[in-house]
C-alpha cells in the first residue's frame, strides 16, 4: 500500500537524529507526521487541530456476500486491500463498518450468533512502505510490506520486521482458525498482519458498530443487546444491556449519546453517562442513521414511505422530508448542508439529495449502479455510494450535475469502482470515518521517530508545552505516548505507553516513536501544542577516583588521576624515591598507581549493571627512618571501587594487603586485616577502610606523628552528583 496522495499530513518518515531534540518551529514539526493538526498562519510554530478534520483518505466497504472488507483510496479509486471479516468456521457476512480515531476499521459480522454471541473485527492501516518478498528484497508484487512507514497500526506478529498484508482486491490472506484457536476471539491464526482484533460480543448477528470519543466501540445485535468494548484490545468494557430496541446500525453523537436503529421498529437513544435511554417509535425513522456535522442533529431514514426524519439531539422530531424515492436505507450529511439518501436495494438506481432545511434538490443518477444501500462522505467532501446489485461503489461530486431545487447542483457520479463478482456490498454505515473525524471526537495526532544513535539507548523524558503559547482549554486534552525499539522497523510491533510531562521513564531502544494526541472539547475548542522535547536518560552523577602510592607530608609520589573528578583511566609509576620531612626519612622502590572507569564514555551511555570505577596503589618496598623508630614494609597494595549493582545502586568496596612489616627489626604479622600499632613517635594504622554513602577510601599504611605524616598505598572511589542534580548518581538517571 503506497502513501495515498490525499494523506492530510506534511511528513518525513526519516528518523530525527539526536539524544536531545526540541520540536517547536514549523520545520521541526514537519519532521514528523501530522494527522488532522496544523501549524497554519497566523498560528505558526505550534500545533492545533484542523478546524475541519481531514480524516483518512479511504472508504471501507463491507463486501457482505464475500465475507470480506475492501479498502478504497478515495482519490484514485484503487482498492488497496481486502480482508476476511472472521476466521474460518465462524459467521461472516459483514454489513456495517466504522473507522476509529487511528484509522482502523471495525466491521460487524451479521451471520455470527454461535453460543449466544456475535462478533466484530478490526482491520489496521499502513501508509507508506515498500512491497518486498519474505526475505526483504524489493518486489512490487511481494506479499509483505517493509518500512519505514509514514503511519502504521498493523502488528508484526512474527517479529520479522515485515508486514504480511493484502495487496488489493482478491488478495485475501487465509485465516485458518486451526483447532478453533480464534473461535472465542483473537487473530492468532490470521495470516494477514493488518487483522488486529477479533472479538466476540453480546449482540448476536451484530450490526451496530459505533466509535465513541474515547476511541472505544459500541456494538449491538439482533437480540437488542448492546455493549461497549475496548478500542485498544477489543475486551468488554461494560456489561451488556438491552432496552428492547436498536441493534441494526448506529452512531455516537458529539455528546456521547449512542443511537442504534431497528429495521421496521424502534430507535434506541442511550446516554452512557447517566446509564439511561429510551426506545423512540417509528415516527422517528426505522433504518439508516446520519448526523449533521454542523449542528449535531440526527437524520434517520424510513425504509418505506419516501421520508427521512430530522431529530434534535434529545430525540425530538424536527421534521420529516421526502427524498425522491419510495424506499431508503443509508443516509449521510456533509459539512455543506447536504443530505444524501441511498434509495435502497429494491432495484433503485439513484441517490436522493436534499438540504438540511428539508429542501429537495434532486436525485443523482447512478450510471451502471443498481441497489444503492449505503452512503458516506469522504475526506474531500465527496459522497460514496455502495451498490448491492451491481457489486460496485461510486463516487459522487456534490458540485457537479444539473441545478436542482433551491438552486443547488444535484451532484453527479465521477468515479466507479468495481468490487468484483459476488461482493454484495450491503452496508450503510460510516465507511469513511466522517462521523468520528468531524463530530464524535475531533482529534488529531503528531508523531515523530527519533534516533538515539546506539543500540540499547535509554530514553528518559518527554516534555511539552513549556512555552506560553501552549494551552489546554477546559474539556480538551493533549496525551503523549511513546514506544521504543532497537530497529526502526521494530517500532510498529511495540505497544505505545503513556508518558507524563517531564517525568522520567525508562524505555530502552535505539529508536523512540512519540505520538501526541490532541482532542477538542464538545464546543470545538482545540488544545495547542507549542513545543515538545525528547531526551535520553542522562546520568545524574559521575564517578570520581584517585590512587596515590606515597604521600609524605604533602609530598606526593606516583598519583593516578590527580583531578579526582571525574574518574578517568590513568597510570603513574616511579622507580624509586628518597625523601625526608620533619623527623622522617622515606625511601621507596617501584611505586605505581592506576585508575580505571567502566565504561570509558560514561555520559554517552545509559546506566548499566557493572558500570564503575577502580583505583589501585602499590609499592614493592619501603623503609621509614627516624631517631627512635625504623620501619621496613614489604609489598603493599590498596584498592578501592564503586560498582553499579543489578538494581543500579552504587556499591563500595575497599581492601589492602601488606606482605611484611618490621619495626625496629621485629617482624609484625599484618596481612589484610585492619590493625593499629602505637609507637613512641605516634600511631600506625594499617588496612584502614573508610566508607560513606558516596565514597570509599582505602589506606594500606598511615603513620601519624606529631610533626609529620606519611601514607603508603591510598585508593579512593566516589560518586559525585552533577550540578543541579542533588543526590545524583552515575548509576541513576
Amino acid at each position: 500500500m503506497l502513501l495515498p496522495v490525499g494523506l492530510p499530513s506534511t511528513a518525513s518518515a526519516a528518523p530525527v537524529a539526536g539524544e536531545d531534540v526540541l520540536y517547536t518551529l514549523d520545520a521541526d514539526f514537519d519532521q514528523g507526521v501530522l494527522q488532522d493538526v496544523n501549524h497554519d498562519s497566523p498560528n505558526n510554530d505550534q500545533l492545533q487541530l484542523d478546524r475541519r478534520s481531514a480524516f483518512f483518505p479511504f472508504v471501507n466497504v463491507a463486501a457482505s456476500a464475500r465475507g470480506t472488507m475492501l479498502r478504497i483510496d478515495v482519490n484514485t479509486g484503487a482498492i488497496v486491500g481486502e480482508w476476511l471479516s472472521a476466521p474460518n468456521g465462524r459467521g461472516r457476512n459483514p454489513s456495517r463498518t466504522t473507522v476509529d480515531k487511528l484509522g482502523n476499521t471495525w466491521l460487524s459480522n451479521r451471520d455470527e450468533a454461535t453460543g449466544g454471541q456475535g462478533s466484530v473485527t478490526r482491520v489496521g492501516v499502513i501508509l507508506g512502505g515498500t512491497r518486498v518478498n519474505a526475505d526483504g528484497t524489493d518486489n512490487p508484487t511481494g506479499d509483505y510490506l517493509k518500512g519505514p512507514f509514514a503511519y502504521n497500526t498493523c502488528e508484526d506478529r512474527d517479529e520479522d520486521g515485515l508486514y504480511a498484508t493484502s495487496r488489493g482486491r482478491d488478495d485475501i490472506r487465509p485465516w485458518t482458525n486451526a483447532g478453533g484457536a480464534d473461535n472465542n476471539g483473537g487473530v492468532t491464526t490470521a495470516a494477514d498482519e493488518c487483522l488486529i482484533t477479533y472479538s466476540r460480543v453480546a449482540g448476536t448477528n451484530t450490526r451496530t458498530v459505533a466509535v465513541d470519543a474515547d476511541n472505544n466501540l459500541w456494538t449491538g445485535g439482533s437480540n437488542t443487546q448492546h455493549q461497549k468494548i475496548s478500542g485498544a484490545d477489543g475486551s468488554p468494557l461494560t456489561a451488556p444491556f438491552s432496552l428492547g430496541c436498536g441493534g441494526y446500525g448506529g452512531l455516537v453523537d458529539q455528546a456521547g449519546t449512542l443511537w442504534s436503529a431497528r429495521y421496521g421498529s424502534n430507535l434506541l437513544r442511550y446516554e452512557p453517562g447517566t446509564d439511561s435511554g429510551a426506545c423512540l417509535d417509528t415516527t422517528h425513522g426505522d433504518y439508516g442513521l446520519g448526523m449533521d456535522p454542523r449542528t449535531g442533529e440526527i437524520w434517520h431514514t424510513k425504509v418505506a414511505g419516501n421520508r427521512v426524519v430530522k431529530l434534535a439531539a434529545d430525540g425530538t422530531v424536527l421534521g420529516s422530508f421526502p427524498h425522491g424515492n419510495e424506499n431508503a436505507q443509508g443516509v449521510a450529511v456533509d459539512g455543506e448542508g447536504n443530505v444524501w439518501v441511498a434509495h435502497a436495494l429494491f432495484g433503485a438506481t439513484t441517490v436522493g439529495h436534499l438540504r438540511t432545511d428539508g429542501t429537495y434538490v434532486g436525485n443523482v443518477t447512478l450510471p451502471g449502479g443498481t441497489g444503492p444501500t449505503g452512503v458516506a462522505v469522504d475526506t474531500n467532501g465527496k459522497v460514496w455510494v455502495t451498490n448491492l446489485t451491481t457489486n460496485n461503489a461510486q463516487r459522487i461530486d456534490p458540485d457537479a450535475g444539473p441545478v436542482g431545487g433551491g438552486g443547488f447542483p444535484v451532484g453527479a457520479v465521477d468515479l466507479t469502482v468495481d468490487l468484483g463478482e459476488g461482493a454484495g456490498p450491503y452496508n450503510y454505515s460510516d465507511m469513511t470515518g466522517s462521523v468520528l473525524g468531524e463530530i464524535t471526537a475531533p482529534v488529531g495526532t503528531w508523531s515523530v521517530v527519533q534516533d538515539g544513535g546506539v543500540t540499547g539507548q535509554t530514553w528518559g523524558t518527554v516534555t511539552w508545552n513549556t512555552e506560553a503559547e501552549g494551552s489546554v482549554p477546559p474539556g480538551t486534552s493533549i496525551t503523549v505516548e511513546a514506544r521504543t525499539s532497537d530497529t526502526e522497523a521494530g517500532l510498529a510491533g511495540e505497544a505505545f505507553a503513556p508518558v507524563a510531562n517531564g517525568v522520567e521513564f525508562a524505555r530502552v531502544g535505539r529508536y523512540i516513536e512519540v505520538r501526541a494526541t490532541l482532542t477538542a472539547n464538545p464546543s470545538g475548542d482545540s488544545p495547542v501544542l507549542s513545543d515538545l522535547r525528547i531526551k535520553t536518560s542522562e546520568r545524574t552523577g559521575v564517578f570520581s577516583c584517585q590512587a596515590t602510592a606515597l604521600n609524605l607530608a604533602g609530598i606526593v609520589v606516583a598519583r593516578a588521576n590527580p583531578p579526582d573528578v571525574p574518574c578517568v583511566d590513568d597510570y603513574a609509576n616511579v622507580a624509586n624515591v628518597n625523601l625526608s620531612a620533619g623527623i622522617l626519612g622515606v625511601r621507596a622502590n617501584a611505586l605505581t598507581a592506576r585508575t580505571e572507569q567502566t565504561p570509558d564514555d560514561l555520559l554517552a551511555l545509559p546506566p548499566a549493571p557493572g558500570d564503575g570505577a577502580v583505583s589501585t596503589a602499590r609499592i614493592e618496598y619501603t623503609r621509614i627512618s627516624s631517631l627512635l623508630v625504623n620501619i621496613e614494609v614489604g609489598v603493599i597494595q590498596a584498592s578501592a571501587s564503586v560498582t553499579c549493582d543489578a538494581n543500579l545502586n552504587p556499591v563500595f568496596a575497599g581492601s589492602s594487603q601488606i606482605a611484611s612489616l618490621r619495626i625496629n627489626g621485629v617482624a609484625v604479622t599484618v596481612g589484610s586485616a585492619p590493625l593499629t600499632i602505637p609507637l613512641l613517635i605516634g600511631s600506625l594504622q594499617l588496612n584502614n577502610t573508610t566508607t560513606t554513602p558516596t565514597n570509599v577510601v582505602q589506606r594500606a599504611f598511615a603513620l601519624d606523628t606529631a610533626l609529620t605524616d606519611v601514607v603508603l598505598g591510598e585508593a579512593k572511589a566516589n560518586v559525585e552528583a552533577l550540578p543541579g542534580e542533588p543526590g545524583g548518581s552515575p548509576c541513576r538517571v
